[in-house]
């Protein structure tokens, strides 16, 4: 027989066995988006700093589709299917599909009430505004979101600080660079 203090040790190792093994798993499902949204974001940010600004919804509205297409399909395709719920998988990608939307809704809105005057701030903003999110989520037990939520944040400051000019490139190397070195992270978690 074990004692009290025994058997609550042992609940709180399953415990923590269980909340790693959920952590785990979340990671993996969050990485190939992660990935996918990292270089969208490094070649839209490139691409605006090399063009003008003419050019810039030629790239950037397929970019964005090809973005919540492809976040779509990595959805649903990760999701096991539920033998007695067989729309379960598509109400979960299109969970993702919201979110995007709830944030380029944010965004733009944000734009729309301050009417920044330079367009570094619009730059800018979607960088930090990730930083932000990832940092939230990190503080939802996935501690490594923090990191990936943190390092956008530092990059992106760095370069406003820095080199202004270059911002974008800056703004590539951050959101994208580091959405991509966090998906690569996570995968291996």
């Amino acid at each position: 027989m074990i004692d009290r203090n025994e058997a609550a040790q042992a609940l709180r190792s399953v415990d923590m066995v269980r909340s790693r093994t959920i952590t785990a798993g979340a990671y993996s499902a969050a990485s190939p988006h992660l990935l996918l949204a990292g270089l969208v974001w490094i070649a839209g940010y490139v691409a605006t700093g090399l063009t003008h600004p003419t050019q810039w919804p030629l790239f950037w509205i397929p970019l964005a589709i090809l973005c919540l297409v492809g976040s779509f399909v990595i959805s649903v395709r990760s999701r096991r299917a539920d033998p007695v719920d067989p729309a379960a998988r598509i109400r979960y990608a299109a969970r993702g599909l919201w979110l995007s939307a709830a944030m380029i809704v944010f965004i733009e809105s944000t734009y729309l009430l301050f009417r920044p005057a330079e367009l570094t701030a619009y730059f800018v903003f979607p960088a930090l505004l990730m930083g932000l999110v990832y940092a939230v989520i990190g503080a939802f037990g996935m501690p490594r979101f923090i990191w990936i939520g943190a390092g956008i944040f530092a990059v992106t400051i760095a370069g406003l600080l820095i080199a202004p000019a270059s911002i974008l490139f800056w703004v590539a190397a951050a959101g994208g660079g580091g959405l991509v070195l966090g998906g690569l992270w996570l995968r291996r978690a």
